[in-house]
């Protein structure tokens, strides 16, 4: 069964839901099959386009529509948002399943006579031919868990973490979890991974984390043992992936990993649900599988720019490696263990601008890129610049900083904050 067939219960396969799907979306929009905002007079991807925008004569109007999805949501079960993630191996009780209605969670897919279509690419973007520069020591990554407990054989100095800075790496990351309930995914998560259809394994994962943020008492058990299921099914994914699949597996398995930990049952006395060290291990060698295939872009190397699917990938594994390093400082910590430097990452590019990352549009990112190369024409700031050496202090390095600073977006000044609260700079 490939991964594509265990999700399918995402797409609802009710024959009203079927019905009101094929007569809402623009005429434009369902050739094209890409998804459409419904919007009035034109739809955002037709006004984009300069397009005449058509919408079949029998649409419903929103306030309607939403008439009628209040109607048939009144009494549903609190558990209904992940009634369309339910994967077909799932132990929910079939009733449960069978009671659940609310669609509003679900990812919109364009509907034809002969169903709905799930692209294998993400609103004209193909993550198929990824350029990336495989990772020599990605073995590092894997075996990080180790450190603690070998660090008097290598002679590393464990890095001082205060209480305050932990609180504070706590707080931030609580909130990337948070943000799901607005509809904002992390950081580290790009919006172009989620345009148009947003990949299966974290569709299933957001919607998962919403439900256990917003379940009522007696609930824990059955979210919980989904998201574990969920999680195992992510660590027993076949190795030989595309490099977009691991990218959105490794995202997955880390949220969940954040979630369970720092939004713990009330009651763990019959099913103990924190983050431990088994699955730091696991979640170790899931950032393993996505890094190995590489961090950078072959045109990032040689200071020219790369495409912007490769840039999409290596930028935002790079961001989700670095939350898990900043999410395992804090777990070591809390059970009192030490921290060490990212010797391993040493040389990897610091986050990016805020407007290249938040771009939605190539022709707009190609742009920002060629004024970014022009920028950093003395190679780009690396994560290992913030760390503390010989060039702390120093006014070549503080330009450096500063320059990068300037651009930064709120991830980028997080990442700063707590390196300079450690290292100095």
């Amino acid at each position: 069964m490939d991964e594509s067939d265990r999700y399918e219960p995402l797409i609802p396969a009710s024959p009203r839901f079927l019905r009101t799907a094929r007569r809402k979306a623009c005429r434009k929009c369902v050739g094209a099959k890409t998804a459409c905002d419904l919007g009035k007079p034109k739809c955002k991807r037709c006004r984009d386009r300069g397009t005449s925008c058509e919408y079949p004569t029998h649409v419903k109007s929103r306030s309607a529509a939403s008439a009628e999805n209040q109607h048939a949501t009144v009494n549903v079960c609190p558990l209904s948002t992940i009634s369309y993630a339910i994967s077909p191996d799932s132990t929910l009780p079939e009733g449960l399943v069978r009671s659940t209605g609310n669609i509003s969670h679900a990812p919109s897919y364009p509907i034809t006579d002969n169903g709905p279509i799930r692209p294998d690419t993400t609103a004209g973007l193909d993550f198929h031919q990824i350029d990336l520069v495989p990772m020599t020591d990605a073995e590092e990554i894997r075996d990080r868990w180790l450190r603690p407990y070998i660090s008097s054989s290598t002679g590393q100095e464990p890095k001082q973490l205060n209480a305050h800075t932990i609180q504070y790496l706590t707080c931030v990351l609580k909130s990337y979890l948070r943000n799901l309930l607005n509809s904002k995914a992390p950081p580290f998560v790009h919006s172009m991974q989620q345009m148009g259809t947003c990949p299966p394994v974290l569709a299933y994962c957001f919607t998962l984390v919403r439900t256990w943020l917003t379940r009522i008492p007696g609930c824990e058990p059955l979210i919980l043992r989904t998201m574990r299921e969920e999680m195992r099914n992510i660590e027993n994914q076949d190795a030989i992936r595309s490099d977009f699949d691991s990218l959105c597996s490794f995202q997955a398995y880390l949220i969940y990993s954040m979630t369970i930990h720092f939004f713990p049952r009330p009651d763990t006395v019959e099913e103990p649900n924190n983050f431990d060290t088994q699955t730091q291990i696991k979640l170790q060698e899931i950032a393993f599988r996505s890094a190995k295939a590489g961090l950078t872009c072959r045109a990032e190397e040689s200071q020219t720019r790369p495409s912007w699917e490769s840039w999409i990938v290596a930028s935002a594994k790079r961001r989700t490696l670095f939350t898990m390093y900043l999410f395992t400082n804090v777990y070591n910590t809390q059970i009192g263990l030490p921290n060490f430097v990212a010797e391993e990452l040493r040389g990897i590019m610091a986050p990016e601008s805020k407007i290249l990352w938040e771009a939605s549009d190539r022709a707009v990112w190609e742009r920002e890129y060629n004024r970014h190369l022009s920028r950093w024409e003395d190679t780009m700031l690396e994560i290992s610049e913030l760390w503390r050496s010989a060039d702390t202090g120093t006014d070549a390095r503080r330009e450096r900083i500063e320059r990068w600073l300037q651009s930064a977006d709120e991830f980028g000044m997080m990442l700063f904050s707590v390196c300079a609260h450690i290292h100095g700079c």
